[in-house]
């Protein structure tokens, strides 16, 4: 069959395929061997039409892999903004094809289908609009590896991949090797429907290449496994290549870091440990005999300090003892050394307490998926977003250049230069672009810090600064342009309250888009019926209308209207706030608090008799204790309730003292959160709570600590003075320059006290 199979990859004289599966050094390696044996004169490579473009920039002499070539476009009915990556490592096979190729002066082209043609189908726009990091690389059919994996002994597709096709090979030449990966990629289209992407993908590969053939070339196509028949079968009769469509592609070489090739991470067709993989390159480069297990030593060692800096003792023999015990795993398994048998062997010897495995295995993982930073090449074009974005920071006296960093204090509310400037690193934050961390300010949209007047951020230009605005060039040209685009897609989301966003408008200054964002609040109303929700927007919507001034927002005329709406709906729904998950209880916790809030400050929008009413149908339901112990509160300190109302609902929550503490527990949680002063004004209520507490079986009282510490945690340090004051009450003792002393039964008495909580609490794991 391997003879077959040679045959098949070189159908004439003056056609050669490799065959290769995407980031496998072996592939790499055996591909620059094939380049030199079949000496082609032009290499044809697998990758969208749109890649020629950044053809003399792949093949710069200073450009460095791992890079990625970026695409993005808008298509479809929806406006869909889809984007895709090519990532290029430098043991790649596609990578060397180009380096390759320019290295021996012959032509090289990308030869698959454009970017354009594929997101015109619906199924790809979705795909590429939505996916967290969609590339245009294959997939191994399911059904098909499991039946591989199945007799094979391998944890996954990519440990079996390791022994048949990466260290366990032993392929003589690679004509040899390439034709048994031909032969898995027939494997893997044998009994499959071919689908309309594939098949269009192929009729248009078939017809590039005819095309290269026909003008008298010898060309080497550089393709994955799963192609080559389907290619091969087209050669024939080949349909004229495809057009793209109307759609316009942005395409950009961008930064990639080595980590983000790691299949753990976002990256799908990526190969496990792409660290691990680049030091077996080197060593293929170098010409070692055995490159798969030359790392071996080194990352031992590397792991090894590493793991010692966490606090796990490791020694030099400890790493020496995991290569050794690498090479004897594979013998005992008729294989050649490689990752599997390294990270079997680094943990046997390393990890010698199960209490360090997430340690281990996050310091493993870290160091397998290390590996160089690319180089793009100077004088490369820049993306318009990445050019703004430049222009703004230097209009704003902030770092614009790698390497440089900044403080940068800034007076949001007086100085309009330094909210412009505030504005501008909002902008930044919202599309993601790792640029500001703010130390300290105002933060609107988590709700914290709102005492502040100044923000303070801490700016740094890093090489995924570039990286990230290129990537958001799918959004628009400009700052101003991309966040209202990003906004406008998430506004367009069915899920989630589009009430964040109205604060997102003001702290980036984004008047233009305001109207529509009110547009979708407005909608919001009309659909929800989720009171946690509900009540949680209206605290958003009520912080944007505070704040808007200040923030120099305009466009939010409607907000008023529209809080006003939103306060009555979430009362309205107030009472079926129990029908929501009760593990949510201390969201609905201060959704109330939130609600009350509005009363006491006496905001305009809000309708108080509608509010405690809406608080005693929630007290009178079965809902979380703790959200009727808040409920119980606010109707207390409104005077809505008498003091003998209140006296009777504490009554009847202290009476499940000896049935259900912990509800105690959790009630009393909700109350002291918002009634903390009428309570401590109330020596009766505490006398009662003392009583319960002291009457507490030793299990109902450990049952009910970890509440009841989070209810009296939420007292601050003077309250918590008071109420020691409150319970002990006035004291018999003599008195001693104005200081209270106990007498000796009592301190007898508190010294017992003190060793049976401290065991108890020691027994617990909460003691000092």
């Amino acid at each position: 069959m391997n003879s077959d199979a040679q045959a098949r990859l070189s159908p004439t004289s003056w056609l050669m395929f490799a065959p290769v599966r995407h980031h496998s050094p072996r592939c790499a390696h055996h591909l620059r061997e094939l380049v030199a044996a079949f000496a082609p004169q032009r290499i044809l490579i697998e990758g969208p039409d749109e890649l020629n473009r950044l053809m003399p920039l792949l093949q710069h002499k200073q450009a460095k892999a791992p890079l990625a070539a970026y695409l993005h476009t808008v298509a479809g009915d929806d406006a869909l903004r889809c984007r895709a990556y090519v990532p290029l490592t430098p043991f790649s096979p596609e990578w060397v094809a180009l380096r390759e190729a320019a290295r021996l002066r012959i032509g090289a082209s990308f030869i698959d289908l454009p970017f354009a043609t594929r997101v015109a189908h619906a199924d790809n726009s979705a795909y590429f609009a939505r996916a967290p990091e969609p590339t245009l690389a294959d997939e191994p059919r399911a059904d098909v590896i499991a039946a591989l994996l199945a007799p094979s002994g391998c944890q996954d597709f990519d440990a079996w991949w390791e022994r048949h096709f990466e260290s366990g090979l032993d392929a003589p030449d690679a004509r040899a090797y390439f034709a048994s990966l031909l032969v898995f990629g027939e494997l893997l289209r044998e009994g499959a429907a071919m689908d309309a992407d594939n098949a269009a993908r192929e009729a248009h590969m078939a017809a590039r290449i005819s095309e290269a053939l026909a003008l008298g070339e010898r060309c080497l196509v550089v393709c994955g496994a799963y192609h080559v028949a389907g290619i091969s079968a087209l050669l024939d009769a080949p349909a004229p290549p495809v057009t793209a469509t109307a759609h316009e592609v942005g395409v950009h070489l961008i930064g990639y870091p080595m980590e983000r090739f790691e299949r753990s991470q976002r990256y799908g067709a990526g190969m496990p440990a792409p660290g691990y993989y680049q030091r077996v390159w080197h060593a293929w480069q170098a010409g070692d005999l055995t490159p798969y297990q030359q790392p071996f030593a080194a990352l031992a060692i590397e792991l090894a300090q590493a793991l010692r800096e966490n606090g796990i003792p490791v020694s030099l023999p400890d790493a020496m003892e995991a290569v050794s015990m690498a090479h004897r795993l594979a013998a005992l398994r008729g294989c050649y050394p490689g990752l599997a048998e390294l990270r079997e062997s680094l943990r046997s010897t390393m990890l010698k307490d199960d209490s360090d495995a997430a340690s281990f295995a996050a310091t493993l993982a870290s160091l397998l998926a290390q590996g160089p930073d690319g180089v793009l090449p100077p004088g490369m074009p820049v993306a318009p977003l990445l050019a703004d974005a430049i222009a703004a920071c230097l209009r704003h006296r902030m770092p614009s250049r790698f390497g440089e960093s900044k403080k940068k204090d800034l007076d949001i509310y007086r100085n309009e230069r330094h909210r412009a400037a505030s504005q501008c690193l909002h902008q930044l934050r919202f599309l993601g672009v790792p640029y500001g961390e703010r130390l300290a300010g105002p933060d609107f949209v988590n709700a914290t810090d709102l005492g502040r007047v100044r923000e303070i951020w801490s700016l740094r230009w890093i090489t995924e600064t570039a990286t990230s605005l290129t990537e958001n060039s799918r959004y628009g040209a400009s700052l101003a342009d991309a966040a209202v685009n990003k906004l406008l897609e998430q506004l367009a989301q069915p899920s989630g309250s589009p009430a964040d966003l109205v604060l997102h408008v003001l702290a980036m200054g984004l008047d233009k888009v305001a109207d529509q964002v009110l547009d979708g609040v407005e909608r919001w109303l009309g659909n929800s019926y989720d009171a946690l929700a509900l009540a949680q927007g209206t605290a958003r919507l009520a912080l944007a209308f505070e704040a808007r001034l200040a923030l120099g927002g305009v466009g939010m005329a409607r907000l008023l209207p529209l809080l006003e709406r939103a306060f009555s709906q979430a009362c309205i729904r107030l009472p079926w706030l129990g029908m929501t998950d009760a593990a949510r209880s201390q969201a609905m916790l201060a959704a109330l608090d939130d609600l009350h809030g509005m009363i006491r400050r006496q905001a305009q929008w809000t309708d108080p008799a509608l509010f405690y009413d809406a608080c005693a149908s929630l007290h009178a339901s079965e809902v979380a204790a703790r959200v009727r112990g808040g409920a119980a509160a606010i109707l207390t300190v409104s005077g809505t309730w008498s003091a003998s109302q209140t006296s009777a609902a504490l009554a009847a929550t202290f009476a499940l003292a000896h049935t259900a503490p912990q509800a105690i527990a959790d009630y009393m949680q909700g109350f002291l959160r918002i009634a903390r002063s009428w309570m401590l004004a109330s020596p009766q209520h505490l006398d009662q709570l003392s009583a319960v507490l002291a009457a507490w079986s030793e299990d109902d009282f450990l049952t009910a600590l970890p509440s009841m510490r989070l209810a009296f945690s939420q007292l601050s340090r003077r309250e918590t003075d008071e109420l020691a004051r409150v319970l002990a009450g006035p004291s018999q003792a003599p008195d001693l320059a104005g200081e209270r002393v106990p007498d000796m039964d009592t301190l007898r008495h508190s010294h017992v006290c003190r060793e049976q909580v401290a065991a108890i609490m020691q027994r617990w794991g909460v003691g000092p």
